[in-house]
């Protein structure tokens, strides 16, 4: 399990750093991408076009709770600090849900994200 847990931690480095080649290299081709309420990415190609979209703004910090493992599935719990559009640093909670691809090879087959901006909560405010 522990290589698993330190998967999904370098899952959260190529998302802060915007390394689209290591997601390519570690999702299945029919990836399965779900940011509920968001929208819905399926294939490489589609979640390769939104990664480049998140470059736009990209993560300034993801700070990592807590991982959960078992021998199917990975869940990340965290705080992710990025700016927005205007430029404002915002909060995000964030609880994403990995399916592991069968296989020897650590790949992930489908992502389910739940995320919220919790600027607004007290803790998290600051003067821009």
């Amino acid at each position: 399990m522990k290589e698993k847990e330190e998967f999904l931690r370098e899952v959260n480095r190529a998302y802060a750093e915007g390394d689209e080649k290591w997601f390519m290299d570690h999702i299945t081709d029919d990836i399965c991408w779900v940011i509920v309420g968001e929208k819905d990415i399926g294939g490489k190609s589609e979640f390769k076009e939104v990664l480049e979209q998140m470059k736009e703004m990209p993560a300034l910090n993801i700070e990592v709770e807590n991982i959960y493992v078992t021998n199917t599935h990975g869940i990340v719990e965290g705080v992710v600090i990025s700016r927005n559009r205007l430029g404002q640093k915002k909060h995000y909670g964030f609880c994403d849900i990995y399916k592991f691809a069968e296989g020897k090879d650590l790949r992930i087959s489908t992502i389910t994200s739940y995320v919220i901006d919790i600027s607004r909560h007290l803790q998290y405010r600051e003067s821009c």
